[in-house]
């Protein structure tokens, strides 16, 4: 009995030294396909990559492969998207650089030109008595102005895009803001058969900002009002405080501005009427300007124009503020 019992523990023993020998073979069988499988695919996916690489850098891949595997096309796409719009931007950026330097070469050539062959005739004694010296000399000096407008101007923009650009944050009156600016222009706009109206609700709207660069959009809005508010009688200087926001209005009852002129008034050297910015020596940057330094704030700007008003809307947080 005692022998038996042996010879069957003897039997099991082997028969499970059989199975676990089997089941180490189908593992390792089975880990040798799918490892070629997985070579296969990843040959694959190999050559799909290279070719999307050599092809089109931008074009996604579209395959279906093994879920484990998925990822890689996934991540690859992601990685493609990334650096298609990285490209755009540079483009973009590019763009813009190349507009700039044609806008700014444009703008100071002309005024350039004036000064060199004034001076030139001076230089030349190509004058009759010295009222014409004065005259020459006069033009030049204005064209000059108008070149060290040009170059303030493209610092002020410079330094506002730039992303280390901060906001000194003090907490002032946007009402009696408001209130000085009218009295700063008053003189100017009565001179233009201008009046200046300024409503605040509440009289007195405390908020948080950089009163500098706030003074220098309201300033740059009020003379765009005064200088291409062709026909208006009144500037309206409204100010506003809401559960969240400030929203103040810079509206004039002049000209309107053209359908198609509204979206680009912001883009910088842009000017709805070229010679009449000639004529009042607009740079096209006011704006650009204006938006930007809102925009350093958190807050919006936006224009509606039609034959009753043309109004330069802002909007700022009362909360929160970029610093």
């Amino acid at each position: 009995m005692g022998n038996l019992q042996n010879n069957w523990s003897l039997l099991t023993n082997k028969i499970w030294a059989v199975i676990v020998v089997l089941i180490m073979e189908v593992a390792l069988t089975g880990i040798i396909v799918l490892s070629t499988f997985h070579k296969m695919e990843l040959e694959q996916i190999k050559q799909i990559l290279h070719k999307a690489a050599i092809d089109d850098q931008t074009k996604q891949v579209q395959t279906k492969v093994n879920p484990s595997l998925q990822g890689i096309i996934e991540s690859f796409n992601l990685l493609i998207l990334n650096m298609d719009q990285h490209a755009q931007e540079q483009r973009q950026s590019e763009k813009s650089k190349d507009e700039l330097i044609s806008n700014v070469s444009h703008d100071i050539r002309t005024p350039l030109t004036s000064v060199i062959g004034y001076l030139g005739l001076i230089e030349g004694k190509n004058f009759n008595d010295l009222n014409q010296i004065l005259k020459y000399t006069h033009i030049a000096y204005k064209k000059s102005l108008e070149m060290q407008n040009l170059v303030n101007s493209l610092f002020e923009f410079a330094n506002v895009q730039h992303a280390t650009s901060r906001l000194k944050m003090t907490k002032f009156d946007m009402a009696q803001m408001l209130d000085q600016l009218s009295a700063d222009f008053e003189l100017e706009a009565n001179k233009r058969g201008m009046e200046i109206i300024v409503n605040s609700t509440p009289d007195k709207i405390m908020m948080q900002g950089d009163t500098e660069k706030l003074g220098r959009v309201f300033n740059n809005l009020i003379m765009n009002a005064l200088k291409y508010g062709k026909g208006a009688t009144h500037i309206w200087l409204n100010a506003e405080q809401k559960d969240q926001e400030v929203v103040v209005t810079v509206a004039n009852n002049g000209q309107p501005i053209p359908k198609d002129s509204l979206k680009h008034v912001f883009d910088r050297f842009y000017r709805v009427e070229d010679s009449r910015s000639k004529k009042t020596g607009g740079t096209g940057l006011g704006l650009a300007i204006a938006q930007s330094m809102v925009q350093l704030h958190g807050g919006t700007i936006a224009v509606t124009s039609d034959k009753e008003k043309t109004s330069f809307i802002s909007h700022f947080p009362i909360s929160k503020s970029k610093d």
